[in-house]
């Protein structure tokens, strides 16, 4: 299992979440200005507000718990899912969505089934379908689609898994990095496998 120093894992992880945070944060921001340039558009900016503060909630949510301390672990899968779904509703254009189905009971697994979600919604070029499946000889994540998946970002995971992290936008390797780390501690590996529209993800 490769092993990532710490403050590399800290430095992708800090990244990751200030990219996903910053566009939304920033949309507020302006809305705001603009309101006080000319109270009269608040209902204008309304629909803006709400959409960007309701992303960063949904967002924030799933990072404390993918990347977060134990102490805040869901306590019911019923949970874990909700939360699954309310930040890949975040993600891509409504019309093409990723959704998330899983037979996963363990709720103690909730990180490894967040991280490998979270890599495989970033390689959805028009949505598709993430399942999460536990098996008796561990887990399994696909990610299907209509469209073929981005094969650049596919590539870049299995690089990740053999050690090394892509110069090109390398944040977006924090959950595998930070998930080998995880499973490193349990002595578990982590393999990856790919087709044109579908790509798989198995902890094991």
């Amino acid at each position: 299992m490769t092993t990532y120093l710490l403050t590399e894992i800290a430095e992708l992880i800090c990244t990751r979440i200030s990219h996903d945070l910053i566009g939304n944060m920033g949309a507020i921001s302006n809305a705001m200005e603009l309101w006080e340039d000319d109270p009269s558009d608040v209902s204008d900016l309304k629909p803006l507000l709400e959409n960007s503060s309701q992303t960063l909630t949904e967002r924030m949510k799933f990072f404390r718990l993918a990347f977060g301390l134990k102490n805040a672990a869901p306590k019911a899968i019923s949970e874990l899912n909700s939360i699954i779904n309310a930040y890949l509703a975040t993600l891509g254009n409504p019309k093409t969505p990723i959704l998330f189905k899983s037979n996963v009971q363990n709720v103690s697994l909730y990180k490894i089934v967040m991280l490998c979600v979270m890599a495989l919604a970033d390689v959805f070029v028009r949505g598709g379908e993430i399942k999460a499946l536990e098996e008796d000889e561990g887990l399994s994540f696909e990610a299907t689609s209509d469209f073929d998946l981005s094969a650049s970002k596919v590539e870049n995971i299995q690089k990740a898994i053999n050690g090394t992290v892509p110069e090109d936008n390398p944040a977006l390797m924090a959950p595998i990095v930070y998930l080998l780390a995880l499973l490193d501690e349990a002595g578990v590996k982590l393999v990856a496998k790919y087709q044109a529209n579908k790509a798989t993800l198995i902890v094991r």
